[in-house]
């Protein structure tokens, strides 16, 4: 019996999308171990060396605003990213520039909060919405040998600073925490809920941590590779199978169910949709037959902006290039050839390291009828 292919319904792509991820630069003053970039598999990704000093231009920054603010009619969501964004050598002035041409954007930043203190006050000036500073356990004594030396202590300063910021002038962005989790700190999730509440802070997110095999991502380098035209090699930062090789799936579980029953942090765990027993299985070997998504509804509602301009349709893998800004509009490169041809891609099934990409199914709560209507099937 021949199976027919499935019928892809034509889509409306919006002009720009609206989800925009950019990362202003690759520079990092940490060496957090799972960071596909500065951790233990970071050797894998050869190419660094060469981009590793790259910065977003104020120019390219600017021109990106004003684009997005020009094709959107509803509200754009725009996230500053690194490396360690605040070593851009003008990150406030970034914030700035996107609050002052798209006023009504959201705008946020992820941040590791150790240079926090130099910058609260400009921070809580230039508008900005929201900032999500990362930590890895709720003590120096586990988030330290994962994220560096006075790591911790270095981070809850920065996140003071901004708080006492925010209290100087009467407002200023909502602040949460950003746990990922892995075989290293996974016992002390509960822990991290609980510093959340003792810090002041009302929201933590927290993230399965992303990583593959060697077979996954060879086994996806052919898909990807025939889009772009070029090596798929970027999988190779995140081959941190060791670091959860010891990770027992019922700790995690109870770990998530006792974090539920805190009632005084708002707690986000991604990937969303999935019940606490199948989230506990993220690192195990079958987490691909737990999971539902058949595709990636990021494609069509997200994009990523790499601090040389290259544009990137996963926000996980740096050589997903669908384009450039310094060649072509965004809009251009949105609805390029090479993007439609990783949209249908994608759309035809997932590849093997998409399982375990801890923003599968991020967007499906932001827009389930987009999830509901790039997934039907004729």
């Amino acid at each position: 019996m021949v199976t027919q292919p499935i019928p892809l319904i034509p889509l409306t792509i919006p002009a720009v999308p609206r989800h925009v991820t950019a990362f202003v630069n690759w520079a990092c003053n940490l060496t957090c171990r799972e960071c596909w970039m500065y951790g233990d598999s970071a050797a894998e990704s050869t190419w660094l060396a060469e981009v590793k000093r790259d910065q977003m231009s104020v120019e390219m920054w600017t021109a990106l605003v004003d684009e997005l603010a020009e094709g959107n009619r509803e509200k754009v969501y725009l996230t500053m990213m690194g490396g360690e964004p605040l070593m851009h050598r003008d990150a406030v002035g970034l914030m700035r520039i996107a609050k002052t041409r798209m006023p009504d954007c959201n705008l946020d930043m992820s941040t590791n909060a150790t240079l926090l203190p130099r910058f609260a006050d400009a921070i809580v000036d230039s508008g900005i919405d929201d900032v999500y500073i990362s930590i890895d356990g709720p003590s120096s004594e586990v988030n330290d040998p994962i994220r560096g030396r006075d790591a911790f202590e270095r981070a809850v300063t920065g996140l003071k600073s901004l708080q006492e910021a925010k209290a100087r002038a009467g407002h200023g962005p909502n602040i949460a925490l950003n746990f990922v989790v892995t075989g290293m700190n996974y016992t002390h999730l509960v822990d991290m809920v609980r510093l959340t509440e003792q810090l002041g802070v009302e929201e933590i997110t927290i993230g399965l941590s992303s990583f593959f095999t060697r077979e996954e991502g060879k086994g996806s380098r052919p898909a990807f590779e025939a889009v772009t035209g070029r090596p798929f090699t970027s999988w190779a930062g995140y081959c941190n199978e060791h670091q959860h090789a010891e990770l027992d799936p019922k700790i995690l579980e109870e770990q998530l169910d006792e974090a539920d029953r805190i009632t005084g942090v708002r707690v986000l765990v991604a990937p969303t949709r999935y019940t606490n027993r199948e989230k506990s299985r993220f690192f195990a070997k079958d987490w691909s037959r737990i999971v539902r998504e058949t595709t990636c509804v990021k494609l069509w509602a997200q994009t990523t902006v790499l601090p040389n301009g290259q544009v990137i349709s996963c926000t996980t893998f740096a050589d997903t290039v669908m384009g450039s800004l310094g060649e072509q509009t965004l809009s251009e490169v949105f609805h390029s050839d090479t993007y439609t041809r990783m949209r249908q891609m994608i759309r035809e099934g997932l590849q093997p390291i998409c399982y375990r990409c801890c923003e599968l199914n991020m967007d499906i709560d932001v827009d389930p009828a987009l999830y509901d209507t790039v997934t039907a099937k004729g």
